[in-house]
């Protein structure tokens, strides 16, 4: 494979913009804070008891038709509570699954860890 000046800027364009949506929570409506989300927020797609009920997701929004869906790359940057990613998911593969994505590089790098803060909303966990 060659490798053009093209395709390498490409990748590594992509490969800054994983890192920045890494390193700044990315999904967070109104930055690092709690109650972030490209879905609005919304208390119930956050809430939660404990960090083992908070995760990350690349499937920002619910998937209602197949127009709703996106490129899985496994970089997970949105935050939501557990049982928002897994119903999402179950969207994606009913309704994505068979219809694959013409979809680009699947370079990322690791988000930081989720908590659940003490306002009861998954958020971007920090090392203390």
């Amino acid at each position: 494979m060659r490798l053009t000046l093209r395709s390498l800027t490409l990748r590594a364009l992509f490969i800054l913009s994983s890192i920045s949506f890494a390193l700044a929570g990315a999904g967070c409506k109104g930055g690092l804070g709690p109650g972030g989300g490209n879905d609005g927020g919304e208390p119930s797609t956050l809430a939660c008891t404990t960090s083992s009920d908070c995760t990350r997701t690349e499937i920002d929004h619910e998937i209602h038709s197949a127009a709703d869906c996106v490129c899985l790359y496994g970089c997970p940057f949105a935050i939501v509570n557990v049982e928002t990613a897994n119903r999402r998911m179950a969207q994606y593969q009913a309704l994505c699954a068979l219809n694959r994505l013409n979809c680009g590089v699947d370079d990322c790098v690791a988000p930081a860890p989720v908590i659940c803060s003490n306002e009861q909303v998954c958020s971007p966990g920090y090392a203390q």
